[in-house]
């Protein structure tokens, strides 16, 4: 058995929209100053609660913050202008794998369970993961939790599995559970960091990922 982990934000979905919004939204509401749009993708990837306390400091009302968030989400997600994007082609390389004899697949995300099991059933994806790892789950990435718990939840090994991101926070998480990992370079960091962070590849496209990912199922 194989399995292939993926992140959710900036690797299978554009997200973009809907987390400016969110921080616009909640950072006015609370009257602090709104972070940069690049300081706030920067930090995609990570447990909210650790990205607004390194947005707003750790003096602001971080309880209070992430329940503005979830009762905004919703909302956004509800708005073509600002839910969750498929990647293009992303939608048919999960169904192919899903459908794959012997692959198995899973998420590890920055999003709780409760705000990431809405977006999935939204886009029609649900039945394709028998393994969701969340913030509410494990400590924030990089710590490798979330991949151990889906190595143990699926009965894989570490040799037999992938995991496929879009940040350093990923490449680090993967390469401290022993996985071997794929970058993607259409989301929050940068291709050439990605490599720096231990990608064993790094695909720029969706096809060149379903590459990857059967070059490295061959190894």
């Amino acid at each position: 058995m194989k399995l292939i982990i993926f992140d959710f934000d900036g690797t299978l979905v554009d997200s973009r929209s809907l987390i400016l919004e969110s921080h616009r939204t909640v950072f006015s509401e609370f009257r602090l100053p709104l972070p940069s749009p690049a300081n706030s993708l920067a930090l995609v990837g990570k447990s909210l609660d650790v990205i607004l306390r390194q947005l707003a400091g750790p003096m602001a009302p971080i309880r209070e913050m992430v329940r503005a968030y979830d009762l905004l989400l919703p909302q956004l997600r509800a708005d073509p202008a600002f839910a969750e994007k498929p990647v293009d082609g992303i939608a048919e390389l999960l169904f192919e794998l899903s459908s794959a004899p012997g692959i198995t697949l899973g998420i590890a995300t920055g999003h709780r369970s409760d705000t990431v099991a809405p977006a999935l059933e939204a886009l029609q994806w649900s039945g394709y993961f028998q393994t969701i790892q969340a913030a509410d789950m494990a400590p924030s990435k990089p710590h490798p939790a979330m991949l151990l718990q889906a190595l143990a939840a699926t009965g894989v090994t570490p040799d037999n599995a992938i995991f496929v991101g879009d940040t350093t926070f990923d490449m680090e998480m993967a390469k401290a559970a022993r996985l071997r990992s794929i970058g993607v370079g259409w989301g929050y960091h940068q291709a050439d960091s990605l490599t720096a962070a231990g990608a064993h590849r790094v695909a720029r496209a969706v096809d060149e990922l379903r590459n990857c990912i059967r070059f490295i199922l061959d190894e």
